[in-house]
């Protein structure tokens, strides 16, 4: 019968030898090990982190030659950054965009100051998107198709006694398919339009809370 020593000794031996060839071969194996072991995502923080246990209004605005093409595009919008935080930020409430956009055609131009938005519906934040680019198109490529999008993003705090804190955030710009010479030529506008929004959605959501980024 083999005592504990005798095989605490053996293991110990076999650790030391395998020290011994990792050492011999330049760390290679130390390298190995780090690699296969070391996380494959980074974590980026919110930037800005207090929507959590809010009421929210997303508010989107878009020029007239926009909405000229696309005279839905606030509701659009404003309803999938809507899903999206509300499936991502802790205990938000969100003001329904639909009922946001009703009142808006209401007023004259569709427009309102955002502040006075989001205390008309007593809300706590407001999250202005100015929407500044959208197409389906780009120029000289008729027969292809690439979404774009881009648009500046502000935070209104209306927490506070006193005027509302003003919080620009940075612009938020999206291209489906994101690179490549040419667009789709297999896929609807519908389709490539759906697939804007949901990158445009994605890419201002993720500003609200803190995700996992797979490292290259």
């Amino acid at each position: 019968m083999v005592d504990k020593g005798a095989r605490l000794g053996r293991w110990s031996a076999g650790v030391s030898v395998c020290l011994l060839i990792g050492s011999a071969c330049g760390c290679d194996l130390a390298k190995g090990i780090a690699y296969y072991t070391a996380p494959r995502t980074e974590k980026i923080p919110a930037e800005f982190g207090r929507l959590a246990g809010r009421k929210v209004v997303v508010y989107t605005w878009a020029p007239p030659e926009i909405l000229w093409d696309y005279p839905k595009i606030r509701l659009d919008l404003s309803a999938y950054v809507t899903a999206y935080l509300r499936q991502n930020v802790k205990g938000i409430t969100l003001i329904d965009p639909a009922i946001v956009e009703a009142y808006l055609e209401k007023r004259a131009g569709g427009e309102q100051e955002p502040t006075e938005l989001g205390r008309h519906f007593e809300a706590e934040m407001v999250v202005h998107l100015a929407l500044y680019r959208f197409s389906m198109r780009d120029p000289g490529m008729a027969h292809f198709l690439r979404g774009r999008a881009g648009a500046s993003v502000v935070v209104y705090d209306l927490t506070a006694d006193g005027p509302a804190e003003r919080v620009p955030l940075a612009d938020v710009n999206v291209a489906v398919p994101e690179s490549g010479p040419t667009g789709f030529i297999d896929k609807s506008a519908t389709e490539v339009r759906q697939m804007t929004y949901e990158a445009f959605a994605l890419a201002v959501g993720r500003k609200f809370h803190d995700y996992e980024r797979p490292l290259d």
